[in-house]
Formats: C-alpha cells, sequence, structure tokens
C-alpha cells in the first residue's frame, strides 16, 4: 500500500514576504489617517464658515448695519463703500487704510436702532473712532459662538459645565469671525449711502483670525488674468496657505469701473507654479482687476495691488434695499 506524500509546511521566506506585503498595505493605511485627520478639520471649517455668513447677511440687518440712520462713519458723511471691521476699530485701526477706497464705519453708540441724531459726543481731542465703543455691540454679530467653552463635571459621571465671565456672559472660543460692506450697486463715487439706495452687502468669514493683533492683516498681490503674484510672504507663512480654497481678496480698483459692488473676490481652487511661485487660480465670483506687474510681482501700471486677506475662509454676498427710520428704527 502506497503512502502519501509528507505535507510541506510554510516556510521562513513565504513568511517573510507575507510580513512585508502586510507592512506595506499597513502603511499606505496609516499613511491616509493625518491627510483624512487635515480634510475633515477643513470640512469643519467651511462649514462653520458658511453658516457663518449666512448669519451675517441676517446680522447685518438686525445689527443696523443697513440703516444709514443708525451707522457713524469716519470721514463723517461717509462715502459709497463702508466696511464695518470690529476687530481693527476696537484697536483704532482704519479702515480705509486696510480697504483702500472704502470708510470705516460702526453702529452708534446711541443704540443698535438711533434715529437720524448725531453719536455720543467723544472726549476734547480724540477722533470718533477712539470715543467710540459700539465695536462691543459689532462684536456680537462679529464672532461666532458655536464653539462654547465648558469645565469638567463634579464627578466622573457628572456632564460639562458652562463657563461664564464676570458679567454672566458664556465664554466661547470666537474662532470664526467675520467682516461687512455696504456698497453701492450703482455709479461710483456719488453721494454717501442712504435710504432707498440698492446695494450689495457682503460678509466675510476668518478662521482663527488673531482678534488681539494691530498689524497687517492682509497681502499685496497682482492679477494678470490667470495667475496670482505675491511680493513677498509674511513670517510663518507658505504660498499654499495664503492662497487656498475660500480665500478672499479686496480689490480697491473696482471703484475705477462701474457696478463698484464687485469688488470682493473668492478663490476656488489655486494651483502653484514652483518656477516663479505664481499662483493659478479660478474664482467663485467675479475675478479682481488685471494688473500689469513685473517678475517682482510689482504693480507697474499704476493700479492699487490686490490684497489677499489672511485667513479668510467663506464669503456670502446678498443685494439689498437700505432701510429707513421709522416706528422701528426708535
Amino acid at each position: 500500500m502506497a503512502t502519501s506524500a509528507a505535507r510541506r509546511g510554510i516556510t521562513l521566506m513565504e513568511v517573510l514576504i507575507a510580513i512585508g506585503i502586510l507592512a506595506v498595505g499597513l502603511t499606505s493605511v496609516v499613511s491616509l489617517v493625518p491627510a483624512g485627520q487635515s480634510q475633515a478639520a477643513r470640512a469643519v471649517i467651511l462649514d462653520r464658515a458658511a453658516a457663518t455668513v449666512a448669519n451675517g447677511l441676517h446680522d447685518a440687518a438686525t445689527y443696523g448695519m443697513l440703516r444709514p440712520d443708525s451707522i457713524a462713519t469716519d470721514p463723517v458723511g461717509g462715502g459709497p463703500v463702508i466696511v464695518f471691521d470690529p476687530v481693527r476699530q476696537h484697536f483704532g485701526g482704519l479702515a480705509d487704510l486696510d480697504f483702500p477706497n472704502a470708510v470705516r464705519a460702526w453702529v452708534k453708540p446711541s443704540g443698535v436702532y438711533s434715529q437720524a441724531s448725531s453719536p455720543n459726543a467723544y472726549p476734547a481731542g480724540m477722533q470718533a473712532w477712539q470715543g467710540n465703543q459700539s465695536w462691543q455691540v459689532m462684536q456680537l454679530a462679529a464672532q461666532g459662538r458655536d464653539d462654547i467653552l465648558v469645565s469638567a463635571g463634579a464627578g466622573p459621571d457628572d456632564p460639562p459645565v458652562n463657563r461664564f465671565d464676570d458679567n454672566g456672559v458664556r465664554l466661547f472660543n470666537g474662532r470664526m469671525t467675520c467682516i461687512f460692506s455696504v456698497a453701492r450697486a450703482d455709479n461710483q463715487l456719488t453721494t454717501a449711502l442712504a435710504a432707498g439706495d440698492v446695494a450689495k452687502l457682503t460678509v466675510i468669514a476668518f478662521h482663527n483670525r488673531d482678534t488681539t493683533d494691530t498689524g497687517t492683516r492682509w497681502v499685496e498681490a497682482a492679477f494678470d488674468g490667470s495667475a496670482l503674484r505675491l511680493a513677498t510672504l509674511p513670517d510663518g507663512r507658505t504660498l499654499k496657505e495664503i492662497v487656498r480654497p475660500g480665500v478672499v481678496i479686496y480689490d480697491p480698483n473696482k471703484i475705477l469701473a462701474t457696478n463698484q459692488y464687485m469688488r470682493w473676490s473668492q478663490v476656488q481652487m489655486g494651483s502653484i507654479d514652483s518656477s516663479d511661485g505664481s499662483v493659478y487660480v479660478t474664482f467663485a465670483s467675479p475675478a479682481p482687476t488685471i494688473n500689469d506687474v513685473n517678475r517682482d510681482g510689482v504693480v507697474d501700471n499704476g493700479m492699487l495691488p490686490l490684497r489677499i486677506l489672511l485667513d479668510s475662509v467663506g464669503m456670502a454676498e446678498q443685494v439689498v434695499v437700505l432701510e429707513g427710520s421709522g416706528p422701528y428704527s426708535k
């Protein structure tokens, strides 16, 4: 009777090959985890930005930014384009320096729904923005509150406890902030905003904008119709970090053309050309003005450089009719 041949086992070489294949596969999977976390965090930021700008469109009307009688400007009398930036104005920042061809504005300190009267008197020798404290009112509309601060419960099974400041106001991180712009939708360089005017309201959202920084919060750039070119990079910032999907660009040159409310542009996609540092971009909104630039990224056709707003992540715009005074505003 013939006996069957002895069954062979797995050799050491086969085990090593299997381990190598498994290691390569696991390494590939693990390498996807950081990328997935980054994309998940980015999705959360964009989701909060969308909510912030959508709420901002409604808050602008609620807090009186669409009612000329409730708006104070510097210089007095305003202009066809105004910008509300509570963070900069809190520290005496000049909106007309951050945003050329625009006028800084705020809600009058006499009340969110104030009458057509002058703002409260300011101390002698102080400018209007120095004596104005309405940035605190504007902060309610300009700073997100979807990231409240809590403390651990007293016991291991107790729920978290909300944290409050000395005035009983709930504490929050406020990582999402925004600024507002209201501009006339008709001819440029005309009279100041008035009730009944058709205007465009713009709300721009920022993520982790430093609310204590009084320095420059933008980067100058030029646009040749297809690519952006930056003259310099801020310390600690990369080109990919600055020009990314969702970032907003302010165009001070739109005042030279009609329909000046189209002065904000949002980047939809960007591709960096490592050979010269240019970024080829497409826009989710009207593109900015084309500027002639040299190899150093300096505008040489007499037009003002564009300004890329650092940490901006979203934008929403809406055509509105400016409100007049009435029983609701008293």
